[in-house]
This record gives C-alpha cells, sequence and structure tokens, in this order.
C-alpha cells in the first residue's frame, strides 16, 4: 500500500544525525562481521573485475595521479577516478552481492567510494569499516523506505540510492558535520541515475562506478560551500513524490541503529555470476542433475516458474552477448545443463555460439507464478524457482528452490566464500597471497591504514 510522503519529518537530517553519531563500538558484533564479509566479497570480485571489457574502457577515460589505489594496478589517481574504474570493476562480473532491502547491490556503490577516500584521508581500518556500514545502511534504509516500488518504476536502485549511500559513507570519512551530512545527502539524492533498461549491457557497471564518483562529489561541493533545500526527500517535488509516486514509509529511517540491515534482512552473495535471479533455477538443475544422472544431450525440454521478480529480471531468452547472458534464464539453466557450472569462463561470445548451447536454449522456458512462494516465506524468498525437465525417456523431474545457496536463509559458508575470493583473484594473485589478503580483510578494524586491501602496495613517497 502506498504511504504518502509526510512534510513534516526530514529524512535527509534523520539518516545524517545517525551517520554523525554513527560508532564502530555502537555496530552489533553480527553486524560488523557481515560487514568485513561484503567487504571481502567486494574485493575479490572487483579484481575479477578487472580484466572486463568495461574496466578496460572505463580505465581509458580522463583521471587524475593521486593517492588512491586502483584494483589490478600500478597506478595510484585521484579518488573520484578510483571510485569510478573500482566500482565498475566490481560490478562487471555481476558477481558482487544482493540485498532486498530495495533490491539494491549494496556494496558495489558505497565500497568503491569509501575505500577510495580512506586512503585519500590516510584513515584506519576502523574508520574505515565503520563509513562502509554508515554508506550501506543508509542505502538500505532508503530501500525499505522507498520499498521496491521505485525499482518496480524502473529505476535500477542500486545506483539510484547508492549514490546516496556513497555520499553518507564518504562524508563520515570526511567528518563533515551533521548538517552538512544532511546537505551531502540531499545533494546526491538530487544526482539519480540508472535504469533497469540499461541491464543487459557494460553501461551497468559503468553506472555502479559513476554512482561512487558521485557519491564523492556531493560530498565535496557540501564541503567547499554548497547547500541543499531541506527535506528533499520529502517536500513536494522532492525525490518521493517525483521518483515513487510519493512513497516513503519513515519508519524504515526512524529504524535504524535499531535494526541493521546487514543482518535483517541480510545479505545474498552470488556462487554465480549472472543477476541474483537466475541464481535458485541454477541450483535446482544441478540438483536434479545429480538426483537423476542425466546431461543435457538427454533433456528435450525445460520449463522454469519463477517469483514476478525472477520473470521480470531476467528479459533475454537467446542472448548473443555476454552481459545479456546474465539476465538470461535460457542461459543460466542451458549453460548449467551443458558445462555443469556457470562460470566466469562462459560468459563470452564464442561460449554462447556453441550450437548445442543455442539449440538448448531453445527448449527453455520462463514464465511467472505468483503462487510459487508459500505467503509466510514471500518475502525472505523473492527470487525462488521451480524447474521441470521432460527427459527424452518420458521422465518429468521437478525440483523447487526457494532461496539459492548464498541467499542469507540459506548461508554459503566461510569455506565456499572464501574459495570464491580464491578463484576471483586466481589471475593476480597466488593462492597463498589471496588466502593472505581475505584474512587481512577480515582483520580491517585492527588496520592502520587500508592502503593494501586490494593486494597492492601503497603510493611510495619520492
Amino acid at each position: 500500500m502506498s504511504i504518502a510522503v509526510n512534510d513534516a519529518r526530514d529524512a535527509g537530517q534523520a539518516l545524517a544525525q545517525w551517520v554523525a553519531a554513527l560508532s564502530l563500538a555502537g555496530i552489533p558484533a553480527d553486524a560488523r562481521r557481515v560487514a568485513r564479509d561484503c567487504i571481502a566479497d567486494g574485493i575479490g570480485v572487483m579484481l575479477a573485475g578487472t580484466r572486463s571489457a568495461v574496466a578496460q574502457a572505463v580505465a581509458r577515460l580522463p583521471q587524475h595521479a593521486g593517492a588512491c589505489g586502483v584494483a589490478g594496478d600500478t597506478a595510484h589517481v585521484d579518488a573520484a577516478s578510483a571510485a569510478l574504474r573500482n566500482g565498475a570493476a566490481c560490478h562487471a562480473w555481476d558477481f558482487d552481492d544482493t540485498s532486498y532491502a530495495g533490491i539494491v547491490h549494496g556494496t558495489a556503490v558505497v565500497l568503491p567510494a569509501v575505500l577510495a577516500v580512506a586512503q585519500e584521508v590516510g584513515a584506519t581500518g576502523a574508520q574505515f569499516l565503520e563509513a562502509f556500514v554508515a554508506g550501506v545502511e543508509v542505502e538500505y534504509a532508503l530501500g525499505l523506505a522507498l520499498t521496491d516500488s521505485l525499482y518496480e518504476r524502473g529505476h535500477w536502485t542500486t545506483t539510484t540510492l547508492g549514490v546516496i549511500g556513497a555520499a553518507a559513507g564518504v562524508a563520515k570519512l570526511r567528518k563533515l558535520s551533521a548538517a552538512q551530512i544532511a546537505d551531502a545527502i540531499s545533494l546526491a539524492a538530487n544526482m539519480p541515475l540508472g535504469l533497469r533498461a540499461i541491464h543487459g549491457s557494460t553501461g551497468k557497471p559503468y553506472l555502479c562506478g559513476m554512482a561512487a564518483k558521485l557519491g564523492i562529489e556531493a560530498v565535496d561541493a557540501v564541503a567547499a560551500g554548497v547547500d541543499v533545500q531541506p527535506n528533499i526527500f520529502g517536500r513536494r517535488r522532492g525525490f518521493a513524490d517525483t521518483l515513487n509516486g510519493g512513497v516513503l514509509k519513515l519508519d524504515a529511517i526512524d529504524a535504524l541503529g535499531k535494526r541493521f540491515s546487514l543482518v535483517d534482512p541480510g545479505i545474498a552473495y552470488k556462487l554465480h555470476p549472472l543477476c541474483s535471479a537466475t541464481q535458485a533455477a541454477i541450483d535446482a538443475t544441478g540438483m536434479l542433475m545429480e538426483e537423476h544422472g542425466f546431461t543435457a544431450a538427454d533433456v528435450a525440454s525445460v520449463q522454469c516458474d519463477g517469483t514476478g521478480l525472477v520473470a521480470a529480471c531476467l528479459p533475454y531468452t537467446a542472448p548473443v552477448m555476454p552481459n545479456q547472458a546474465q539476465f538470461s534464464m535460457s542461459f543460466a539453466i542451458g549453460c548449467k545443463l551443458l558445462h555443469g557450472d556457470v562460470g566466469r569462463q562462459h560468459l563470452s561470445a564464442a561460449a554462447l555460439a556453441d550450437p548445442a548451447l543455442v539449440q538448448l536454449m531453445q527448449r527453455i522456458r520462463l514464465q511467472a507464478d505468483a503462487n510459487l512462494v508459500p505467503a509466510a516465506e514471500a518475502e525472505a524468498c523473492p527470487e525462488a524457482s521451480r524447474v521441470e525437465i521432460c527427459l527424452h525417456d518420458g521422465r518429468i523431474v521437478v525440483k523447487t528452490v526457494l532461496a539459492a545457496l548464498g541467499m542469507p536463509q540459506n548461508p554459503a559458508g566461510d569455506v565456499r566464500l572464501l574459495q570464491k575470493f580464491i578463484d576471483c583473484t586466481a589471475p593476480l594473485l597466488a593462492e597463498d597471497a589471496a588466502r593472505a589478503l581475505w584474512e587481512t580483510i577480515h582483520q580491517v578494524d585492527q588496520l592502520q591504514d587500508v592502503h593494501g586491501l586490494l593486494g597492492q602496495p601503497a603510493l611510495q613517497e619520492t
């Protein structure tokens, strides 16, 4: 149900006051633990993304020398350029974490922004972790306040809200006053970017980097003296009124500090580099293959029933480009059937042109099923799938997965996440070095500086 905007309360001021007052000691241990996992997973997929076409394209854009490291590169650049490049790399493979508080990739925007500025200002690991939590929790609180309506209207909330989360985290690191933080958050809210129509192109990860960069620039503008009208979220012709039909549930803002979205609803970690809407179906397909002992050659047809969110997120039935394949259930299930896995190595034009895969994808159908998930579990299982496979021998096998491995209620576990990190960093780091970096990231709050978090040394003074 739509909740009318309440002009008497200023959401930006409330967010800013919480950010200004936040201390690491005030963040519960379980939220700090999840934050460290998010940072580790984010850096892993960021390093994997450095060799992607989009990361290499973004590296050719104008940038300035500075104190901030760039993943997979020896260059040190200014904070805004580092955030842009690392943000694009972090989302290049669509392998980064997801939160269903607004349906966002929180880490992919906030992490590049706060990591760059933490290096620039010489922040400790504790200050960096504190700023990261501030940024993602602001983003998630806004996601809950605006409800899924913003995403359903066509905004890519990862960037639309991510720029605001990035600004909140950066403002914390730059030690702005509560009033300045409010202005930075409100100014960032005037920079909404990202439409879901961009999905299936390299513009999507580029916008992730741009959101991180703009979050920094909003803070810098406020620090330089730019101010903003109050109540930008709730006022007439403000954020909620203009972009979200007036929907703004202020109780979600009030819950900041009482509830940490890092823990509730929690974070989903992907085990395959595709849209999160594909993950449950991939799991279901793998379970059926293991239980019934068939291969792709035995498959006559596949029917996948997904939630409404699943069906809405996956428009490509016959993808010909890797970025399209990341939003294709036909590819996800077909690749799993044909190769027994869905990995970065399968996201290439050559792999998509394989006649065996092309023919298999033609026999896979996706449809929405509003009754797939029991009502009591619907909120916790937004991307459930049921896979029904008809085999040439007449057998019909069916499997429903409500929550993919990696979802908050079906944790992947430390061993699996570490292995993902090792696999992602393999082109750049030996396994021993990857394990050591993983351990360093998980002790981030004990570090005196954060320059080594990308697996490279700090800029040497000359």
